[in-house]
C-alpha cells in the first residue's frame, strides 16, 4: 500500500477522526506511532541480543530480563525529561 492509497482509504478517515478526538494532527499521531514502533523493534532486537549473550554467559536469563527492564525504565525517564 502506498502512502497515497492509504490517505485515500477509509482507514485514514477513521484515523483522522481519532486524531481529531485527541486534538492532534494526524501527522503528529502517525509520527508518534512510528516512533513507538521503531522503539519496540529496537527493544526486541536488544532483547534477543541480551538473551543470546545471557545464554553464553554465567548469568541466568532472569538476570538479563532485570537488566533490560532497568535499561528501559531509565530510557523512558530520559525521554520524559526531553
Amino acid at each position: 500500500m502506498t502512502l497515497e492509497t492509504l490517505i485515500r482509504s477509509e482507514l485514514w478517515t477513521i484515523f483522522e477522526k481519532q486524531a481529531s478526538k485527541q486534538n492532534k494532527q494526524p501527522s503528529e499521531v502517525l509520527a508518534g506511532l512510528l516512533r513507538e514502533y521503531l522503539e519496540i523493534a529496537e527493544d526486541a532486537t536488544l532483547d534477543e541480543a541480551i538473551a543470546r549473550s545471557a545464554r553464553r554467559s554465567k548469568y541466568k536469563e532472569s538476570d538479563a530480563v532485570k537488566i533490560v527492564r532497568q535499561y528501559r525504565k531509565e530510557k523512558r525517564a530520559r525521554r520524559a525529561l526531553a
